[in-house]
């Protein structure tokens, strides 16, 4: 009887074990699809306003970037970013009123404006949500969340 608690024992031991690796690294790399660029909330921002009837661009009221990045316009995508219709570079710093081309499509109601740090080839857009790890220019996360906004376009 002894000798049958002790391998139940061992059996449980080994399977607590192995419920906890697997357990671990599920969440590593759930962990690794979500990071982007850290960055403080004194030194990343982005403003944007609602732009009803917005046609050919959008305007950007405010943007505070760590370096040199990207301001990446989307579609909506069920509250997600969906296809980038638009894309501006920015330098390091504060930059007010900018004006962001977008791509002749037909508007979601929202628009998701994100930023991006340019982390690659300087000049060169290099992110694709597919290849999220690979990727240079990540967006900035602040605060454990995407900086990003979303923009109504309704009444256009």
């Amino acid at each position: 009887m002894r000798k049958l608690l002790d391998i139940t024992g061992i059996v449980l031991g080994i399977l607590l074990t192995l419920s906890m690796t697997v357990y671990a690294f599920a969440n590593v790399s759930k962990a690794g699809d979500m990071v982007g660029v850290v960055a403080a909330k004194q030194a990343a921002a982005i403003e944007v306003m609602d732009q009803p009837g917005a046609k050919g661009s959008v305007m950007v009221a405010r943007v505070l970037a760590p370096g040199q990045s990207w301001i990446a316009v989307h579609l909506d995508d069920n509250g997600m970013p969906g296809k980038r219709i638009g894309l501006q570079a920015v330098p390091s710093g504060e930059s007010r009123d900018v004006e962001v081309k977008i791509d002749d499509v037909t508007l979601t109601d929202k628009l998701i404006v994100a930023l991006h740090a340019d982390r690659g080839v300087v000049g060169t857009f290099e992110f694709s949500k597919d290849k999220f790890d690979s990727s240079p220019d990540k967006p900035y996360f602040v605060d454990g969340m995407e900086l990003a906004m979303e923009a109504s376009v309704a009444g256009k």
